[in-house]
């Protein structure tokens, strides 16, 4: 299947040539090395303000192509932070979401308060996340998730 620029994106919805650079610009796996270097509240800022505009500025018929390769590590938290993110971008909109986002270490095995959380404010997040969020083991309020 042809993607975003003619890349090939596989039946699971995986490129199939990542060494390739014929994928969209602003990607979500071009923000892995800038997610490398800040701390989680710049990186919950690069992904859900600045590749959160640049998904809803591309149309939807083009968006999965901002998805479809897999980010490289980051760290078990934020690997499973992108994997729901880009999973619930996608269910929202109706769009298959790829196959990477399923992947069994794209889940942690103890829930992380994404963005932290004080004491007073656990009940809302816990009731507020959404389920995609919830099933890789983060807690996020869905506020928090708002593209302004």
């Amino acid at each position: 299947m042809a993607g975003f620029g003619g890349a090939s994106v596989t039946a699971d919805g995986d490129a199939s040539s990542p060494g390739r650079d014929d994928q969209p610009p602003n990607a979500l796996w071009r923000y892995v090395p800038a997610l490398r270097t800040e701390d989680d509240e710049w990186k919950l800022r690069l992904v859900l303000h600045d590749f959160g505009q640049v998904w809803e500025d591309t149309p939807v018929e083009q968006r999965r192509a901002l998805v479809c390769r897999a980010p490289e590590s980051v760290d078990e938290r934020w690997d499973a932070f992108l994997a729901a993110y880009a999973e619930h971008r996608c269910i929202e909109d109706g769009i298959e979401p790829p196959a990477w986002t399923l992947h069994r270490e794209r889940h942690l095995r103890t829930f992380w308060y994404a963005g932290g959380c004080h004491d007073y404010d656990r009940v809302r997040t816990i009731v507020t996340t959404p389920i995609t969020f919830e099933a890789h083991g983060i807690w996020i309020p869905r506020e928090e998730l708002t593209v302004v």
